[in-house]
């Protein structure tokens, strides 16, 4: 008996229906639509159906027209199926022989364009000689679920179609037509599948040129799905095949490949899984840092160089990602990088305002030293750090830090996370675990400070993993926290399993006004494994009510697609919000991860909502991790870091870009201020970010979108530690301000001279 090995694209229980995954649930869901695909003039028929109220064996009958265009991946060089095969797989401590199981055999299709889904041709196998006058071959086109390339929403088809099995041959083809084409708008994936149940039954037939490995995404088609038995949800054990079974799809593209681009990838622009944004030489070009650490110096032409080397940081020995703050106040920026190692040490680098930097990290007392959790190796003492936020904890003007630690993967132990206070003399005190903060030991992988509740205090949301709860900080004064992750609605939705309390796996966390209602709300991008899928967290877009509690607009997720207007992609990893078009609403980007996981794009309709638009968003980057935006070229639109860099080609709307200045009370770099633009009589709220995403931090240039409108009325601050400061207009709109606490208001792309107007 040949055994078949699981993909490592199963990693991490994707693939998983073991006794290490909690009962799903009982009941299937249904009424799903796709986001990108819908059927037209005529409902998609209930595969769930008596039988009676099916068509006759012929439903698929139906002539295809001469235009049509096929796509298929079999090589038809001799074919087989599973019936004449000894395939078999272990789940659970149990062989099972693939030939003798109920499952659904499948093939992905990609659609790269608009297009109308026609049909599909089937070569089957295990057809009997004689069949009885009304016996059925049938099989259907489904909806997507989680881009993970093997997995589709079985419980409701586009179309579940028949053919008459007395019309079938061994080894010809026989199409399938949709009595009403599947309307393909974006960008996406479909499945062209059927149920086999029982051993004599038919079956996909599939040529016999095995893929070496079906590890990369693009290198297997073709997908084996069985369903634990009694289970209405999406339980069991789903796979890719090595083998491309014998179907076809039958389309008809709408459209050309668009060229109204919103993104233009930059050529030779490869980052590391993390970027941070931040003018550390102060000419008023954005500048970042990203894995390695490496350096890169902006032109503002849209063109980066190295200056590792030249910064004095390639030669510190340090590793890992960073974040910007200005810790001394110097008008300088610090860089903190963190390494997700047990072995590299995190570090804390001096800015000298040369545009070289000092390792200070021994003299600040900063360190990650850990004694509790070795994984295995004596050699693992550091805590590993996804992601870390520069803020000021207690508004006294000094930006403090907090560090997230992760976790043991082959223990499945946690760290706990680290709190350093700015003493003000170049030294931290160590905050951990004190001031309302937790020493729990949680897998942090986002860290993401913010004034949330609009108080002028500092709040601080980290993300966690492995389906624990995330938890929030909320400043109260005085240097002083309360833990509400529960109370505010942050910690996600508790769905209890086993006397065990399951959340999600929160990758990254964004802040920002969805809703132009001037308060801060979030997005919590989740991990969500179609195993996983009745029980686990997708990613929740949050609603903040003014009150300090959040509302998830997302729904149940009763299908592949939430209330807000996402879709369900498994591996949901990093959110960007910046507004792309500058029409006054925050767009919505969201990173994959794995290989093949495109990166999603949505426009904000400016009241919670988003729409989905990949068709035009130029984005190309697939398996992404960490992100964030900058207008780094100063033509007043937001560029995006993706793993690579994206320029904005969208121009025409208007638009007013500000930094704030701490020069009374805050921190000079501004980070945590909240500012409000008011523009004939509509207010905007934007924030200054000491961290978001994964270890990610967005531009402290905050860009406002201004649509039509040329002018501004009227500008308030929130300054942490320095209250509200008002700023009275009019200010016209295409160019950048420089706000003071003082209350001083300066023009230029560059900070401006003391005395300029």
């Amino acid at each position: 008996m040949r055994r078949l090995g699981l993909s490592s694209l199963c990693f991490l229980l994707a693939c998983g229906g073991g006794s290490s995954t909690p009962d799903a649930g009982d009941a299937a869901p249904a009424d799903a639509n796709s986001v990108d695909a819908s059927p037209t003039d005529a409902a998609p028929m209930d595969a769930s159906a008596p039988d009676a109220a099916r068509p006759t064996c012929n439903s698929g009958l139906g002539e295809l027209p001469p235009d049509v265009v096929t796509l298929s991946r079999a090589d038809e060089t001799g074919t087989t199926d599973l019936s004449e095969q000894s395939f078999s797989i272990d789940v659970d401590g149990s062989t099972l022989a693939l030939a003798e199981q109920d499952l659904y055999e499948a093939v992905r299709f990609s659609i790269d364009r608009p297009a109308r889904v026609l049909g599909f041709g089937v070569r089957w196998g295990s057809l009997d000689a004689a069949p009885a006058a009304d016996a059925e071959l049938r099989a259907g086109v489904y909806p997507d679920f989680g881009h993970n390339g093997f997995d589709f929403w079985r419980w409701d088809p586009f179309a579940d179609l028949s053919r008459c099995a007395s019309d079938a041959r061994a080894d010809e083809w026989i199409d399938y037509v949709l009595p009403s084409p599947v309307v393909v708008t974006q960008p996406g994936l479909l499945y062209v599948a059927h149920e086999r149940v029982g051993t004599d039954a038919p079956a996909f037939r599939f040529d016999q040129t095995p893929a070496d490995s079906c590890d990369a995404f693009a290198a297997c088609s073709s997908s084996i799905n069985l369903f634990r038995a009694g289970a209405g949800s999406f339980t069991g054990t789903t796979f890719p095949f090595q083998y491309d079974y014998e179907v076809r799809l039958y389309v008809q593209y709408t459209e050309d490949a668009p060229t109204d681009l919103v993104f233009r990838e930059l050529p030779d622009s490869t980052l590391g899984n993390r970027v941070a944004f931040g003018d550390y030489d102060g000419d008023g070009f954005d500048d970042f840092v990203t894995a390695g650490p490496k350096l890169m110096r902006g032109a503002g032409d849209g063109t980066f160089t190295d200056v590792t080397a030249a910064s004095g940081i390639g030669a510190m020995g340090v590793s890992g990602s960073g974040v910007w703050g200005d810790y001394d106040n110097d008008g300088c920026l610090d860089l903190f990088v963190f390494a997700e190692s047990m072995t590299q040490a995190d570090a804390l680098l001096h800015a000298n305002c040369d545009g070289t930097f000092t390792d200070v990290t021994a003299a600040s007392g900063i360190g990650d030293l850990q004694s509790y959790e070795d994984c295995g190796d004596a050699a693992n003492v550091h805590a590993p750090t996804p992601a870390a936020a520069f803020a000021d904890l207690d508004a006294d003007g000094l930006v403090d830090l907090y560090v997230g630690n992760f976790i043991c993967w082959g223990r499945g132990s946690f760290y706990s996370d680290q709190v350093w206070h700015n003493e003000g003399d170049g030294t931290f005190s160590d905050w951990s675990g004190t001031h309302g903060f937790s020493d729990a030991r949680t897998p942090s992988r986002s860290v993401a400070p913010a004034d949330a509740d609009g108080d002028g205090d500092i709040d601080i949301l980290v993300g966690n993993y492995r389906l624990v709860k995330n938890l929030y900080f909320r400043g109260i004064g005085g240097g002083e926290f309360l833990e509400e992750g529960r109370r505010s609605g942050l910690e996600g939705h508790a769905d209890a399993r086993g006397g065990v309390d399951y959340f999600g796996h929160t990758i990254g966390v964004a802040w920002g006004d969805l809703d132009n209602d001037g308060d801060l709300d979030v997005v919590e991008a989740n991990l969500a494994h179609p195993r996983f899928f009745d029980f686990s967290d997708k990613t929740r877009v949050l609603l903040n009510d003014g009150r300090g509690h959040f509302l998830d607009t997302s729904g149940d997720w009763s299908t592949p697609a939430s209330d807000a207007g996402l879709r369900y992609q498994e591996t949901h990893s990093s959110p960007v919000l910046a507004d792309f078009d500058a029409d006054g609403n925050l767009d919505l980007v969201i990173t994959e991860v794995y290989d093949g996981r495109p990166t999603d794009f949505y426009w904000g309709s400016g009241d919670g909502r988003f729409r989905l638009d990949v068709l035009h968003s130029g984005i190309t980057t697939t398996n992404g991790w960490g992100a964030a935006a900058s207008d780094w070229d100063n033509d007043g639109d937001m560029d995006l870091a993706a793993t690579t860099l994206f320029e904005n080609q969208r121009a025409g709307a208007h638009f007013l870009e500000l930094r704030v200045v701490g020069d009374v009370a805050s921190n000079r770099y501004g980070l945590g201020a909240t500012v409000t633009l008011t523009v004939g009589g509509v207010s905007v709220l934007r924030h200054v970010s000491g961290g978001s995403g994964q270890g990610c931090q967005d531009s402290a240039t905050l860009h406002f979108g201004l649509g039509d409108s040329t002018r501004v009325d009227s500008i308030r601050v929130t300054f942490i530690g320095g209250g509200e400061v008002r700023y009275a207009g009019p200010f016209d709109a295409d160019q950048r301000l420089w706000l003071y606490e003082s209350g001083r208001a300066a023009v230029g792309w560059s900070e401006p001279p003391v005395g300029a107007p």
